[in-house]
């Protein structure tokens, strides 16, 4: 750790934890859950986004390494480019100002962006790292040798190319019922507006995720079903959780999953709430068409 202007700079992440999905499958509520850990905190804000998303700062590190991913290759002056006109700054369809401003001033920022740049070419796994994790960390007030939980819900779709750059971390994939996931999309001002379509887009997620899980490390990706956790078998899937990051479960984190994380929060079944019979009908049946292409694939899913 060294001072550079009023910018702390941290040279490497300590064990994160990336928690990801499909969108609206339980991130925030794990995320949440793991950050009453502690040995573990919260990024703020919750989702980083340059870290996994399209263009972000683990694409750049696998183009440097000769593995673009989708055949694209990603400079650090693209992740920069980005950074300004889509993390640093976004507005949450509330209207409320969220992204990396709540870590860096623009002024701090351009510091590190530059330093990222400049330093790349010599060494892009190091300057990624530092780059990564001195946005995480500035300014924070905590202890900096705590894990930092990122639930950004593209980690699970970019899981090897997050642990190549953080190979000490963890992936956490939450896994929902993809006809709940596609009526909660229809319900938000982001994703697909229309259920078939999101049914569509859940199974296409579904299966890039499984793809980078193959390609990352054994046991660096564990998988979650929501459901298991928040109403089937709750204690046994929050030890498994938190056994996977090598966590025992302490009174904290104990007290605010009984309180927190209660079954009438997985909204199961609302598919069937949201849409008259004709229609649930037939949502039922485009998700077994769907359950039975990711079985010919071998593609884990929700039971």
């Amino acid at each position: 750790m060294r001072l550079e202007g009023e910018v702390v700079v941290r040279d490497a992440p300590n064990r994160p934890v990336f928690v990801g999905g499909t969108g609206r499958s339980g991130t925030t509520i794990a995320g949440r859950l793991l950050g009453t850990h502690q040995a573990l905190r919260t990024t703020n804000p919750r989702e980083l986004r340059f870290i996994a998303s399209a263009g972000g700062v683990a694409e750049a590190y696998a183009s440097a390494t000769g593995s673009p991913p989708g055949g694209r290759s990603v400079t650090p002056e693209q992740v920069v480019d980005t950074l300004w006109n889509h993390w640093y700054e976004r507005v949450k369809p509330s209207g409320a100002v969220s992204g990396l401003r709540r870590r860096l001033t623009r002024d701090e920022m351009t510091v590190v962006c530059d330093r990222y740049v400049a330093e790349f070419p010599a060494d892009p796994f190091a300057a990624s790292r530092r780059f990564t994790e001195t946005i995480v960390s500035t300014r924070t007030t905590s202890d900096p040798s705590l894990r930092w939980v990122d639930t950004t819900p593209a980690n699970a779709r970019a899981a090897d190319r997050v642990l190549a750059l953080c190979p000490d971390g963890v992936v956490v994939h939450m896994m929902r019922d993809g006809r709940d996931v596609a009526a909660s999309f229809v319900s938000k001002h982001f994703g697909p507006t229309e259920v078939f379509a999101g049914l569509d887009a859940w199974r296409q997620r579904m299966v890039e995720a499984w793809r980078a899980e193959q390609a990352s490390p054994p046991g660096s990706v564990v998988r979650i079903d929501l459901h298991e956790l928040v109403v089937t078998n709750r204690d046994e899937t929050l030890e498994r959780l938190l056994g996977a990051l090598g966590l025992e479960p302490t009174r904290r984190t104990r007290r605010w999953f009984d309180k927190k994380v209660l079954p009438q929060q997985a909204h199961v079944g609302r598919w069937r709430r949201d849409y008259d019979d004709q229609t649930a009908r037939r949502i039922d049946e485009r998700y077994a068409q769907i359950l039975a292409e990711l079985d010919s694939l071998g593609v884990p899913h929700p039971a």
